[in-house]
Protein backbone atom coordinates (compact mmCIF):
# COMPACT_ATOMS: atom_id res chain seq x y z
CA UNK A 1 0.00 0.00 0.00
CA UNK A 2 1.43 3.34 -1.05
CA UNK A 3 1.82 6.08 1.53
CA UNK A 4 1.96 8.75 -1.17
CA UNK A 5 -1.79 9.12 -1.36
CA UNK A 6 -1.82 10.21 2.30
CA UNK A 7 0.78 12.97 1.89
CA UNK A 8 -0.43 16.56 1.75
CA UNK A 9 1.30 19.89 1.27
CA UNK A 10 1.70 21.98 4.37
CA UNK A 11 1.38 25.74 4.64
CA UNK A 12 4.66 27.64 4.63
CA UNK A 13 5.33 29.36 7.91
CA UNK A 14 6.17 32.89 6.79
CA UNK A 15 7.40 33.88 10.26
CA UNK A 16 10.51 31.74 9.76
CA UNK A 17 10.91 32.67 6.11
CA UNK A 18 13.78 35.07 5.43
CA UNK A 19 12.81 35.92 1.82
CA UNK A 20 11.83 39.60 1.53
CA UNK A 21 8.42 40.36 0.06
CA UNK A 22 10.05 42.10 -2.90
CA UNK A 23 11.68 38.78 -3.91
CA UNK A 24 8.59 36.61 -3.64
CA UNK A 25 7.12 35.17 -6.80
CA UNK A 26 3.84 36.66 -7.87
CA UNK A 27 1.06 34.06 -7.64
CA UNK A 28 -1.25 35.66 -10.19
CA UNK A 29 -0.98 34.60 -13.82
CA UNK A 30 -2.46 37.06 -16.28
CA UNK A 31 -3.23 35.55 -19.66
CA UNK A 32 -5.07 38.52 -21.12
CA UNK A 33 -1.94 40.42 -22.18
CA UNK A 34 -1.44 40.57 -25.93
CA UNK A 35 1.88 39.45 -27.38
CA UNK A 36 3.74 41.76 -29.73
CA UNK A 37 4.71 39.22 -32.37
CA UNK A 38 7.27 41.50 -34.00
CA UNK A 39 9.12 42.09 -30.73
CA UNK A 40 9.01 38.40 -29.87
CA UNK A 41 10.38 37.42 -33.27
CA UNK A 42 13.14 40.05 -33.05
CA UNK A 43 14.06 38.90 -29.53
CA UNK A 44 14.20 35.26 -30.62
CA UNK A 45 16.36 36.10 -33.65
CA UNK A 46 18.77 37.88 -31.27
CA UNK A 47 18.87 34.81 -29.03
CA UNK A 48 19.70 32.58 -32.00
CA UNK A 49 22.37 35.04 -33.18
CA UNK A 50 23.92 35.12 -29.68
CA UNK A 51 24.08 31.33 -29.70
CA UNK A 52 25.79 31.26 -33.09
CA UNK A 53 28.23 33.99 -32.00
CA UNK A 54 29.26 31.92 -28.97
CA UNK A 55 32.87 30.74 -29.48
CA UNK A 56 31.99 27.35 -27.96
CA UNK A 57 29.04 26.85 -30.35
CA UNK A 58 29.13 23.88 -32.67
CA UNK A 59 26.67 22.16 -34.93
CA UNK A 60 25.85 18.59 -34.00
CA UNK A 61 26.00 17.71 -37.68
CA UNK A 62 29.73 18.57 -37.56
CA UNK A 63 30.47 15.65 -35.23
Amino acid sequence: MSLLKYLQFQEIDSSSDDIPDTHRQQDDILLDESVDEGSLEQFWEQVVQDIHDDPDWFTFADE
